[in-house]
């Protein structure tokens, strides 16, 4: 069994981007990304969209021009905010990223979003979401093994066995590669931020301002049984990691990426999206009279007029819409 676990586990080596890192990943891109799209649309159902624009645009802005150098293979694109209060944002696998409204009175500006939007994206590029799944499996193969060593165990002596190998295992093992793969993100984050032409600076500010926001929340949970560093360590870590940065800053130039410059159609009966280059105006023919677009982040109808023939309305459209017909 050991022997087993071994060859698995060497067979499932692979290398992190940007840190060189070895790690342990069973999983494929394509199971992964097929959970990320499926967990990310369970959070669309519950979860209202904000509907302040502006902030949802700089969200969408900020998210294209860090996805523009995060080279996550496969990845479709989308950013979404959140009207949630709590101060968080996520990047699932195959490049689905939610930002919470709550994290915007600690960002403060765009490069302060840059910092959290990069540090979810460097999650999904590294793979750590594959990598714990992958863990898990070796981790509980490994306790499987453990107990059944032992021999013929009562039942409850094989359910406190595997009690404390499980505890063990979480504080020994599973928190500190937690700590670890944020800290890697830290780094992977600041670097893509440079690259977009933030000024990586902006992150320290912001990770003070995180710090002082979880110190007014009372966060005083013991170092070993947190899932993410002290924010003193991932500052000064990052403060350390600043001359890298700044050597890999890239000035921005405003543009729009390819990606954006289409407008994306789903097909009302199969769902389909149909992607076409961007027009300004559409004409809508035929018994399809209305449709409705999903406009950075916040779905709304949109209002027509002034049709060119009988029967066909017009759509006023931007770059990166998605229209659903009715």
């Amino acid at each position: 069994m050991v022997a087993v676990l071994a060859a698995v586990m060497w067979a499932g080596c692979t290398t992190v981007p940007e840190t060189g890192r070895t790690q342990f990943n069973l999983v494929s891109g394509k199971w992964e990304r097929s959970m990320g799209r499926q967990a990310f649309n369970r959070i669309k159902a519950k979860q209202s969209f904000s509907e302040d624009q502006e902030d949802a645009a700089m969200v969408q802005r900020v998210g294209r021009r860090i996805a523009a150098v995060a080279p996550l293979e496969g990845a479709q694109w989308e950013f979404a905010l959140f009207n949630n209060s709590e101060a968080n944002a996520f990047c699932l696998p195959g490049g689905k990223v939610g930002v919470h409204t709550g994290i915007l009175r600690i960002t403060q500006n765009e490069a302060g979003l840059a910092t959290v939007l990069a540090h979810e994206v460097a999650h999904a590029a590294a793979h750590h979401s594959a990598e714990r799944v992958s863990r898990m499996i070796a981790i509980q193969g490994a306790g499987i093994a453990l107990v059944n060593s032992f021999g013929n165990l009562s039942g409850s002596s094989r359910t406190m066995l595997y009690a404390a190998w499980g505890i063990g295992t979480t504080v020994g093992s599973e928190l500190p590669h937690s700590r670890r793969q944020e800290l890697e993100a830290d780094e992977i984050g600041l670097l893509y931020m440079a690259r977009a032409g933030y000024d990586p600076e902006e992150a320290i500010r912001f990770w003070e301002r995180f710090a002082a926001y979880n110190k007014s929340k009372g966060r005083n949970m013991p170092w070993f049984l947190r899932t993410h560093p002290l924010d003193v360590q991932r500052i000064e870590r990052l403060k350390a990691l600043l001359p890298y940065a700044k050597a890999e800053f890239r000035p921005h130039t405003p543009s729009l990426p390819p990606a954006v410059n289409e407008v994306v159609f789903i097909h009302p009966e199969d769902g389909r999206r149909i992607t076409v280059p961007w027009k300004e105006r559409l004409t809508l023919y035929g018994a399809r009279r209305t449709a409705q677009i999903s406009r950075v982040g916040a779905e709304a109808t949109v209002q027509r007029g002034g049709d060119d023939l009988p029967g066909a309305p017009t759509l006023r459209l931007r770059p990166g819409d998605l229209v659903r017909w009715k």
